[in-house]
């Protein structure tokens, strides 16, 4: 009910019943005489229940506050709530649930904590004002991945058609067949989304995403809030811990030793050490085994009679701990062990989900609910159909036991849904251990259940705000894990409270890697030192650059079998310098992220090459546009071996041969990226890189302009400047000219080019181009073939040539002709790509394509890649600007072309569209 007519229905009531209790149907028809015939008897029960206007007993609405008996029996008589909470009462009892939840004490309070908790609450309302400003809900078009439904049906994976800013955990809507369904986002890789729906959901090959991006940050503000001065089971000492620098004592002296199999003695020490009370900060640089370690020390605990909460910020890198922890401990799946959420891997045993158990314990009260589900549905139905016509008394009868009916179920619903979430509580209070991603610490399920042990992994990820709530719910014996090397926390807002509480993760925030770069190690810091995953080359570069040299290979590793091969590994450490290709950066209309069309053309002959031996591969980019250019070169037979994303996505995964684009050159778009300009150790740019290159097991393949990335002074010496340094030393160099001879792309000779692309325009039913600079040498040669090109229908056009015009905005001569010839000609600046898209060919090159001297032309036809490149390419409307594919507008004064302009004034992203003459 809208906000403006809660008031006028108040005050109806309120005089309805200033004389006394009145029947249910008398006052409904009183309201519907008054003109608010939409109210039903549900809306008015919540009326008259929020603002405290009267009880429902026995068919009468009596005051609140009535001295005057009533004319109803003596006898106490029952409201719809009290039935309704009775009966869901029994028969949660019936199940073995407590008539009354237990309540643990207030937990133990800090000095500092109100303060700390109020500065990290503004952190997290400064980061929802940041994305509200963005965007708060938004629209995702999705396409049904083939196949992709798992058993039982309740994850469906869709690929997205535009970038998903949501996080995983989320609850979201999917509008699929104009139905809406809710769902929750389980995982993103790349631009493929994993969605837990209803099981009643239809199969769809279309749908749409809608997210609302303020929620995670909206209860957890909420939650904090409602802890400033603590609360029940919340342990606010243990909190404040996580964020608070560690003593610089001497070394913690474990009480017992102990010696769990299959642990080196790294990991053994950091076991044994965690087992003690108070924070261990478990350092785990790539590779060293953390999960391994982790998955021993919380079966130790166990063993202990300990309760442990295991939390990690994503869906995937839980999955990953539960599945360590039940190849260490299988019986914990016999219900020890819960699983809060739905999993990113379906593989992972039903006997651990919390949905799953409490479907099968709450087995009565959801059959109740169901049936009250549905018998509500029919209420509503019948009542709708007698909305539509006049009343006979009878009908009139109907309707009001009907409105009562609804009234009533809507109630006992509600009560059925709160027992049903009681089971699910239960079920966590009687685990040993429960897994929950971090954000569910600030929702109900898990709100004031107490834990012996907390442990949270991949803590480099999570913000130092969240990181407190989850150890909160501990008593002080917490472990935190990941490694500060690596991506820290996502975070938009850049006020100084964000960037402390939400930039930085529990491990920034309590001075861990400032203490490991003075060579400061805290006492209870336990550090993993060797690793088994990368390959000595591969080890060496990333301990050199990103560990001082901490990190040491294992032996084993070395006479690993070698699972996956292509023609060009040809050595553990590959890489190709692009700088003599002279390739150009671009990025999509309105966004700062970033492509490289050549790059993305080399790594497809790469891959081409590769599809019968290469049996694990992952292409790897800091830029998401470049990432989905990346994943269409993935082949339909290679989707569960093969994967392409942004190094985000790839954080915690690891592949037998990893290509790392690193897409920025300094042509194009330029300056570089700070990712390669600010490389500092705990820079974002040191860490991607290290993701990056860390991901590797026995070939890393890096494409870069050496040049550009290399070229800052040797002064520097940071981690980035070192990687590249070390790269340059030690790599396999292989020419870009051979990654291109025998694959998917061809290199196109200058004498050669035109007769190509006419070829190639005569098979197309689609022509973009975009062609910077001021020469068009070559266009009149295609005229006869592009004017034969006809789009399907008047609202578009098949082909559109957008081409930068001359400085004082007149197109040039070649450009005048096209359009004469009706070649719908759009003037733009800058463009910074040099591509055509003719059909399912890709063309690009490092100079004007249509100039007399191109520069280096590649061509790739790929229908896949074609139709990535077409979206990332495409220019959409706005400003008044007419998108791609749309014919431009004439000056009204001058009669010049109106000139999409890219670029504020400023030379920062920006769109308007006028005309340069007259500035119309």
């Amino acid at each position: 009910m809208a906000g403006s007519r809660k008031p006028n229905l108040v005050s109806i009531v309120q005089k309805a019943l200033e004389n006394g209790p009145v029947p249910a149907d008398e006052l409904l028809t009183t309201v519907h005489q008054a003109g608010l015939r939409w109210i039903d008897p549900g809306t008015l029960w919540e009326a008259c229940a929020t603002h405290g206007l009267a009880d429902l007993r026995d068919g009468l609405w009596v005051p609140r506050g009535w001295a005057q008996a009533p004319a109803v029996p003596a006898r106490h008589q029952e409201s719809i709530e009290e039935r309704a909470a009775a009966e869901a009462t029994r028969l949660a009892m019936s199940l073995g649930l407590p008539a009354h939840e237990p309540l643990p004490p207030v937990g133990p309070m800090s000095p500092e904590w109100p303060e700390a908790a109020r500065k990290a609450a503004a952190a997290l309302r400064h980061e929802l004002q940041a994305v509200s400003k963005r965007r708060v809900q938004t629209d995702i078009p999705l396409i049904a991945v083939a196949g992709a439904t798992t058993p039982g049906g309740r994850l469906r994976r869709f690929e997205a058609q535009g970038e998903i800013g949501a996080a995983e955990g989320m609850p979201a809507t999917l509008i699929a067949n104009n139905q809406p369904f809710q769902v929750e986002i389980v995982s993103v890789f790349g631009s493929v989304v994993t969605l837990s729906t209803p099981s009643d959901m239809p199969t769809v090959t279309e749908a749409t995403l809608r997210t609302d991006l303020s929620w995670l940050l909206t209860e957890q503000s909420r939650r904090l809030g409602e802890l400033v001065h603590g609360g029940p089971g919340f342990d606010a000492v243990a909190a404040l811990a996580v964020v608070t620098p560690p003593e610089v004592r001497g070394r913690v002296r474990p009480t017992t030793s102990i010696s769990v199999k299959g642990l080196n003695a790294g990991q053994q020490a950091a076991v044994q050490l965690a087992l003690t009370s108070g924070v261990t900060w478990l350092w785990g640089p790539p590779g060293t085994g953390k999960t391994t370690t982790v998955a021993a020390l919380i079966a130790e605990l166990c063993a202990r009679k300990q309760r442990v909460l295991l939390a990690a910020p994503t869906n995937a890198a839980l999955d990953v701990a539960i599945q360590a922890l039940l190849k260490r401990q299988p019986s914990l799946a016999d219900g020890a062990l819960v699983r809060i959420g739905q999993p990113a891997d379906p593989a992972l045993t039903r006997r651990v989900l919390a949905d799953e158990i409490a479907a099968m314990r709450g087995a009565p009260l959801a059959q109740r609910r169901v049936a009250a589900g549905s018998r509500l549905r029919e209420c509503r139905n019948h009542l709708d159909a007698l909305k539509q016509r006049e009343l006979s008394r009878a009908e009139e009868t109907a309707r009001l036991r009907l409105e009562t009916e609804i009234a009533e179920l809507q109630v006992f619903v509600r009560e059925l849904d709160g027992k049903l979430k009681q089971v699910r509580r239960q079920i966590c209070r009687e685990a040993t251990v429960v897994a929950a991603t971090a954000h569910q610490l600030s929702l109900e399920t898990l709100k004031n259940l107490t834990f012996d042990v907390v442990v949270l992994d991949e803590a480099s990820m999570t913000t130092a705000a969240l990181a407190m709530l989850v150890a909160g719910a501990g008593s002080g014996h917490t472990v935190i894990a990941g490694d500060f090397r690596q991506l820290p926390p996502v975070v938009i807002a850049d006020t100084p409270e964000a960037q402390d509480w939400l930039r930085r993760s529990p491990f920034e925030k309590a001075g861990i890697p400032h203490a490991v770069s003075e060579r400061k190690d805290p006492p209870r810091l336990a550090a993993l030192t060797k690793q088994y995953r990368m390959r000595q080359a591969i080890g060496d570069v990333v301990s050199t650059a990103f560990y001082d040299g901490r990190l040491s290979t294992a032996p084993g590793t070395a006479a690993r079998t070698v699972r996956s091969r292509a023609s060009w590994t040809k050595a553990e450490l590959v890489i190709i310098d692009t700088t003599a290709m002279r390739s150009r950066t671009a990025r999509r209309q309105g966004s700062l992220s970033r492509y490289n069309l050549a790059h993305a053309q080399l790594t497809a002959s790469l891959t081409s090459t590769a599809t019968a031996t290469a049996a694990d591969l992952g292409l790897i980019t800091p830029f998401a546009p470049q990432a989905r250019l990346l994943e269409a070169l993935l082949p339909a037979d290679h989707l569960e071996d093969w994967a392409a994303s942004t190094v985000h996505r790839f954080q915690g995964g690891e592949r037998d041969i990893v290509v790392y684009d690193t897409v920025d050159t300094g042509r194009g778009v330029s300056p570089l990226n700070r990712w390669f300009t600010e490389g500092n150790a705990g820079s974002e740019g040191a860490r991607l890189l290290n993701v990056a290159a860390s991901r590797a097991r026995d070939h890393l393949m890096v494409i870069g302009a050496l040049d550009a990335l290399h070229e800052r002074s040797a002064a520097f010496r940071d981690p980035v400047w070192t990687f590249f340094a070390h790269l340059i030393d030690t790599a396999t160099p292989i020419p870009w000219q051979s990654a291109v001879s025998t694959g998917l792309t061809e290199l196109i000779e200058d004498d050669d080019l035109i007769t190509r692309l006419r070829d190639d325009i005569k098979r197309a039913t689609t022509v973009d181009m975009w062609l910077p600079g001021s020469s068009l040498h070559a266009m009149p040669l295609l005229l006869a073939e592009l004017t034969t090109i006809r789009a399907d229908g008047p609202e578009s056009e098949a082909v559109t040539i957008w081409v930068e015009p001359k400085p004082d905005g007149h197109l040039h001569l070649e450009a005048l002709q096209a359009r004469r010839e009706g070649i719908n000609i759009r003037p733009c600046l800058p463009i910074l790509e040099s591509s055509a898209i003719l059909g399912d060919v890709v063309w690009s090159a490092s100079n004007s394509l249509l100039a007399a001297a191109p520069g280096v032309v590649l061509r790739t036809e790929h229908r896949a890649f074609a139709d990535a490149a077409r979206r990332a390419q495409h220019r959409r409307p706005g400003a008044g600007a007419p998108s791609s594919g749309q014919h431009g507008h004439d000056c009204g004064r001058c009669g010049r072309m109106l000139i999409r302009y890219e670029q504020d004034r400023r030379g920062r992203t920006g769109l308007r569209y006028e005309c340069s003459a007259c500035g119309a």
